[in-house]
């Protein structure tokens, strides 16, 4: 591993440690929606259009400035899809000046190997890309195929840490196990993701793809960067799962309009101006249990609420100035 990657990860470490032990409301991750529009459609996505312009630089450089203000320790751009902004690598190189770890979410399809090199140079820390099968169908067009070539590109170029993401169900179950074979050949990290539908909720398995599931879940053991969302195997076996929710707090997503969502499948939720959102809010949504939590497959809400396991938290959704309660 090269020394900046390295140093990278130290200050990783040291913010999610400063987090974790001293200042229970500063936001771990936060979501920054840079642009709706998507070159892609796909069927299990509810999280873009095909007509939105790309936010403007200026307003993405406030709200990264207001991020930086809450102190938040993971600013991830996305969207849609983030490489359609024209400015990306500037963006990521200010979320980087300010202090905070630049992280992206793209299907992969735009990446060239400039892009490749310029979003290094401007300090990314990580990309996570989708893809969910081996060969495009009706639901998923992001498969992998198509996409070697820009992963062998990554392989060679990327200084940034690469993790490829597929949803299970949006596809063959066995075609998420040769994507992951792959992924992990190529020397990147790997994960698979419950499909949500447009409640929030996962969508029901069969027992084929439980089967590769269970099989995805030994494959993780032989890797601590794949697939540790242990929380999902809670969610088949049970239906539920008891945690404390942070979102809004530790976690939350800044729609294209520069609102605050507990997460994108609960947006409106509060749906207040990132501008106005404040201590007040995070320590709102930090303390409020909310009543989605048992069925939740948001995997980013879980890993950040991880931090505060034994902290106390009101278990029944109250209603504030801001946070509203969130339907089931």
């Amino acid at each position: 591993m090269n020394l900046s990657r390295l140093r990278a990860d130290a200050q990783v470490f040291r913010g999610i440690v400063s987090s974790a032990l001293l200042e229970p409301y500063r936001p771990l991750m936060a979501h920054l929606v840079v642009t709706r529009r998507c070159n892609l459609s796909c069927g299990y996505c509810y999280e873009y259009d095909d007509v939105s312009p790309p936010v403007p630089t200026e307003l993405l450089v406030e709200r990264i400035d207001h991020l930086a203000r809450l102190r938040a320790v993971f600013v991830t751009l996305t969207g849609g899809e983030p490489l359609l902004h024209p400015d990306v690598a500037r963006l990521v190189a200010h979320v980087r000046a300010r202090g905070m770890t630049p992280v992206m979410n793209t299907n992969g399809f735009l990446l060239t190997r400039e892009r490749i090199t310029a979003l290094g140079e401007a300090g990314l820390y990580a990309l996570q890309i989708s893809i969910d099968s081996m060969t495009p169908n009706d639901t998923t067009v992001k498969s992998l195929r198509p996409l070697l070539p820009k992963l062998r590109a990554l392989a060679e170029l990327a200084s940034f840490r690469v993790r490829v993401n597929t949803v299970l169900g949006s596809g063959p179950p066995e075609e998420t196990l040769e994507v992951a074979r792959a992924v992990l050949a190529l020397g990147f990290e790997a994960k698979c993701s419950l499909m949500r539908g447009a409640d929030g909720t996962p969508v029901p398995l069969d027992d084929r793809a439980r089967a590769v599931y269970a099989e995805l879940e030994r494959m993780g053991r032989r890797s601590s960067a794949y697939l540790s969302e242990d929380f999902q195997s809670r969610l088949l076996r049970d239906g539920e799962v008891d945690w404390k929710c942070r979102a809004g707090a530790r976690f939350f997503h800044v729609c294209e309009k520069g609102l605050v969502h507990l997460c994108a499948p609960r947006t409106g939720n509060p749906g207040v101006p990132l501008a106005e959102y404040g201590e007040e809010d995070l320590r709102r949504a930090f303390r409020t249990g909310k009543p989605c939590t048992a069925r939740c497959p948001v995997a980013y809400a879980h890993q950040a609420s991880r931090l505060d396991t034994w902290r106390s938290q009101d278990r029944a959704a109250q209603a504030g100035r801001r946070l509203l309660p969130v339907l089931p």
